[in-house]
């Protein structure tokens, strides 16, 4: 894994000012630092390099072609790299390295844009090429390496974090108020917005073009080269062996690598899978688990018994109460955005003792939005299952609920998701922070007029008109909006900023293209309905692991942070979230009334109290 970043300007740019802002992510890549200027100065591309294929210095970033026309910076691998070399080199092509690096720019010789559809990996990219005067910027399928570009005093920026365009001189820290709203409700900054206005990320599957001309760099043109696809097939009977095949191919096609590699393993059925498959594909397994002195938590028994099944190399840490504060300020500096899913923290540790042994890690993210994993798929399931006119009468139930349960009830939340428009059900159900009524209570100054004028359903209904409910089935458009949004905007960033806070590469192997693929074909009755979720998974999964582990109830990779917080740690996050930082976006009387009710244990706030506690430490490290 590595960190890029470029700057196209109308004038010679500062290339010691580029070095600068690329040594900013020296995290992303410990092993070598590269810097390449166009002949005018114009054009500047920096690299840090964590090697993995081909780790000799001929294999560095940025990397130029034979004939020097094009120039290559990107942070990720390219897995089926072994055979575009074999087609390019059946088409005359001779190479130099082993590298990934330089086959992906022969492939961008060749095929131009049209090579990112042939590419299986995870990937951001950059090329410059001299013979069009152009740069072309592009992110794999399904987001999991970031990019973010900005426009500054006309120059057009990029950079794998944020912490590297913001080094720029005359880039303005303004906050964007609507980033706020989708990270106190969603938990994080959707794409393609940034907490910085006038930033921005480039969406998974897209490309982003921008002409250097005479008077400068031209407006960026985006273009969508890769989206999920929704083809049910009726035809299988069943899914079982397509999908144990698709899972061990992947894990075979992604082990590879020319420094050691092992198996996140958390003991739950996607992080089990990968493990299993990478055994079954002929690989021996390090495998690496954090768990909890909280049993309600502690999935370490589990995992050790898929351990002692693949006879994996097995290593597992203990995450306490005190290893929260111990490196939060650290996890500010890396998130560069407000975040607020707190397994960031479990995921940290996990990642920096495995780091210990290896430097390639297969990890199971991405197996709940693929194959509808979360128990929310139930929900929708039976959503899915109502006959017509059960809306209506789950309007009438709702209205009666509003009467005599408590705002939070749980029950009254569910009959609201049954009765509302599938947009809004789907808002509701990712909301994993501040309901929107206690926020548009609590918000203050520009937050305020935020909430009124940006509403998390807005966002849910725009990716929708690409999956709509009608068309493809609230199963389906759930999965969609999950993949869009809780894997992009959370799920990846958590991973990716964890993981290379400790220069450790992370590969989620159900995001490999062909799982990616065949997920699409499988109907979603097979997957989720009012009482199941995952079900064509696990049903797949039967030989390869014990019922005990596919069947159990399903705990996610968290940690205990709410009875942490009636402890000493709640009251650092007390006087943080009540503090004067926060004074100016958020009602204090609000956010008192949030901690006393949580302490008290009145009520479950950890989500909504960890958020207030990481945007007063991020406001204090970023807005200061």
């Amino acid at each position: 894994m590595c960190g890029i970043v470029g700057v196209v300007d109308a004038r010679p740019v500062d290339a010691g000012l580029v070095a600068r802002m690329r040594d900013e992510l020296a995290h992303r890549g410990p092993d070598d630092a590269g810097l390449w200027a166009s002949d005018d100065g114009r054009v500047v591309l920096g690299h840090r390099r964590l090697a993995v294929i081909d780790p000799r210095p001929e294999a560095s970033q940025p990397f130029r072609s034979a004939d020097g026309r094009q120039v290559l910076i990107f942070n990720g691998e390219i897995y089926n790299f072994a055979a575009l070399r074999r087609e390019l080199e059946g088409e005359g092509h001779r190479f130099r390295t082993r590298s990934d690096t330089e086959v992906l720019l022969a492939a961008y010789g060749r095929w131009g844009r049209a090579c990112l559809e042939r590419l299986s990996g995870m990937f951001a990219l950059a090329i410059w090429d001299a013979s069009t005067r152009r740069i072309l910027c592009a992110r794999d399928r399904a987001g999991e390496k970031p990019l973010y570009h900005a426009r500054v005093n006309g120059a057009f920026l990029f950079a794998s974090e944020l912490k590297a365009i913001a080094a720029w001189p005359g880039f303005t820290r303004r906050l964007d108020p609507a980033a706020l709203v989708d990270f106190f409700t969603f938990g994080f900054v959707a794409d393609p917005r940034a907490i910085w206005e006038g930033c921005a990320k480039l969406p998974p599957g897209h490309w982003l073009e921008v002409d250097l001309t005479e008077d400068g760099p031209g407006p960026e043109r985006t273009g969508r080269y890769w989206d999920m696809e929704f083809a049910p097939d009726a035809s299988v009977a069943s899914w079982d062996e397509p999908v144990r095949d698709a899972l061990e191919q992947a894990a075979n096609e992604m082990a590879v690598s020319d420094v050691p590699l092992g198996a996140l393993l958390s003991g739950g059925v996607d992080s089990s899978a990968v493990t299993a498959a990478l055994s079954r594909a002929g690989h021996t397994v390090r495998s690496f688990t954090i768990g909890f002195d909280e049993a309600d938590y502690d999935e370490r028994p589990f995992a050790r018994q898929v351990a002692d099944r693949y006879r994996t190399d097995h290593t597992e840490r203990v995450v306490a109460a005190g290893d929260v504060e111990a490196v939060l300020e650290r996890m500010v500096w890396h998130y560069d955005e407000p975040f607020n899913d707190y397994s960031y923290l479990p995921t940290f540790y996990l990642c920096r003792m495995a780091r210990e042994q290896i430097t390639v890690a297969l990890s199971g993210d991405g197996g709940d939005e693929v194959f509808a994993g979360y128990r929310r798929y139930q929900r929708v399931g039976r959503r899915a299952a109502q006959p017509p006119g059960a809306r209506w009468l789950a309007g009438m139930a709702h209205a009666g609920a509003r009467l005599f349960l408590a705002s939070r009830h749980p029950l009254r939340r569910t009959l609201g998701q049954y009765a509302a428009a599938p947009a809004a059900m789907f808002a509701d159900m990712l909301n994993l922070g501040f309901p929107l009524p206690l926020l548009a209570r609590a918000a203050r100054g520009p937050l305020r007029d935020a909430v009124a004028g940006h509403r998390p359903e807005d966002t849910v209904r725009a990716h929708l008109a690409a999956a709509p409910p009608a068309e493809v089935g609230l199963v389906n458009a759930m999965r969609y909006l999950d993949l869009k949004l809780t894997l992009a905007g959370g799920v990846l960033v958590k991973v990716d900023r964890a993981s290379m806070a400790v220069s450790l590469e992370v590969r989620p192997v159900f995001l490999h293209r062909g799982l990616l693929r065949l997920a699409g074909r499988i109907p979603p009755e097979f997957l989720a309905d009012g009482s199941h979720s995952k079900e064509a998974l696990k049903a797949a999964l039967i030989p390869w692991l014990p019922e005990e582990i596919l069947y159990r109830k399903k705990m996610g990779f968290a940690m205990p942070l709410g009875r942490w917080l009636r402890g000493d740690l709640g009251e650092d996050v007390g006087r943080a979230a009540a503090g004067e930082r926060l004074a100016g976006l958020m009602d204090p009387a609000v956010v008192e009334d949030l901690v006393r009710r949580h302490q008290s244990g009145a009520a479950d706030a950890a989500s909504m109290l960890h958020s207030l506690y990481f945007l007063d430490r991020w406001l204090a490290r970023w807005a200061a």
